[in-house]
């Protein structure tokens, strides 16, 4: 159990191994919020606290294998507001379980201060969109960004400026096609080093909480906007559902980030600690990511290849976003070459290497050799065999019927794709 010191100021550590200092190695991006809208709240500026703190302590530790591969954690966190926060700790800590799927501890200080009082939000017809510089929020953009809408951008980047420039890059491509949209880039990160050679801000790279942060950061802005009733968190349903593709990745090997079930504990905590009603939709939630790509591909086609997928590509230092083995670049280029031909600059050609040649141990053999079991599985099954095999179907805020058929649609896809490659016919039988 890795335990978790939060402060703002002084020098009390309580004993802990990993003591995060507001404005000193963890920054909340209070700063920049202070910046565009004058003035940082008590509660708004403990929410970015507990946000940061969280993603920074995702960060520290390593993931191990199998049995080692879940860990635990105990964070206390000095807030203003803890007759607001105090209440909801039950269901943030379940939210960050069900999201990173680790244990979660989390603990309230009473820290001096003056509460925030209630605010007077007057609600205005208008949407806050996450922009990570994705095709999926990128789609999104296009597709409830047009004439008239009143529609806000809000993103998070860290300390690597690549995504940054992506964002401003497809920010500025959107006014390309007359899409104008006022963007709000906030940076959280974690700076320090630790002496414990097992800890290091740099160490897991999976950032299961970041969206946790990343809807923070837009209930924060559209509160401010008064866009209450809807937030959109848009990704595709293949990887907001997702499935695990084998029984080897189940639990937390398979991210929850955007899942229907992670989005409606969001609301709860949300709406529980602002005392306003909260919605977090994702409207692509059944829709594959071929379908999704398609916004893109009639209506900004240039953009395609600017925008990111890859979950490595904070860490790659060459001149590839994009890894081309992870299991989202390989969603990524089905979706993709659905629609045409892509341009994307990957590290690696996996579907030019003829299958047979790679060797076990080979992480572009695995991922394709799981995502070719996944579609034949998926192709092969019934509806019932299919709740069957993936019990995460059951769950009340998934709706199986459609789920089911969104998939059923993705591994088509999927097959068409891969089925053009000749190498890599053995994944298909």
């Amino acid at each position: 159990m890795t335990q978790v010191f939060v402060r703002r100021g002084g020098q009390q550590t309580n004993g802990c191994s990993v003591v995060l200092e507001s404005g000193a190695n963890l920054q909340t991006g209070e700063g920049k919020f202070k910046a565009l809208f004058g003035r940082t709240t008590t509660l708004e500026a403990d929410l970015l606290l507990i946000a940061a703190s969280v993603f920074a302590v995702d960060r520290c530790v390593r993931r191990g294998e199998r049995e080692e591969f879940v860990r635990g954690f105990e964070v206390s966190i000095p807030v203003v507001n803890i007759g607001r926060l105090q209440p909801v700790r039950p269901i943030l800590e379940d939210l960050l379980r069900t999201l990173s799927n680790d244990a979660w501890r989390v603990t309230f200080r009473q820290e001096g201060g003056k509460p925030e009082d209630s605010q007077d939000v007057q609600p205005s017809a208008g949407n806050t969109l996450l922009f990570s510089g994705g095709l999926d929020s990128l789609a999104a953009a296009i597709e409830f960004g047009g004439t008239g809408a009143t529609l806000q951008l809000v993103s998070h980047t860290t300390r690597n400026q690549r995504m940054s420039v992506v964002q401003d890059d497809l920010v500025s491509l959107l006014g390309t096609i007359g899409i104008s949209l006022p963007h709000r880039k906030f940076q959280v990160t974690a700076v320090s080093k630790f002496p414990d050679e097992h800890l290091s801000f740099e160490a897991e790279s999976s950032q299961r909480t970041r969206s946790f942060l990343f809807m923070t950061l837009g209930v924060l802005c559209a509160r401010r906007a008064g866009h209450m009733r809807l937030i959109y968190l848009a990704e595709n349903g293949q990887m907001a559902i997702h499935l695990p593709l084998t029984q080897g990745r189940i639990g937390a090997f398979s991210t929850h980030t955007a899942h229907p079930e992670v989005l409606a504990k969001a609301e709860a905590y949300f709406s529980s600690v602002l005392d306003i009603p909260i919605r977090i939709v994702n409207p692509y939630v059944h829709r594959t990511k071929a379908e999704v790509t398609k916004i893109v591909w009639d209506k900004l086609p240039a953009a395609i290849a600017k925008t990111v997928s890859c979950w490595k590509t904070s860490r790659m230092t060459g001149s590839a976003p994009h890894c081309g083995i992870c299991i989202p670049c390989i969603i990524r280029r089905v979706a993709i070459e659905s629609n045409g031909p892509d341009t994307t600059v990957y590290e690696r050609n996996l579907f030019a290497e003829p299958f047979v040649t790679l060797e076990e141990s080979d992480d572009g053999r695995r991922n394709l050799a799981d995502f070719g079991e996944f579609i034949l599985r998926v192709q092969g099954y019934s509806d019932i065999e299919m709740m069957t095999e993936w019990p995460e179907l059951y769950s009340p805020d998934v709706v199986r019927s459609e789920t089911i058929q969104m998939y059923k649609r993705a591994a088509t896809e999927a097959r068409q794709v891969l089925g053009g490659y000749p190498g890599l016919t053995p994944v298909l039988t």
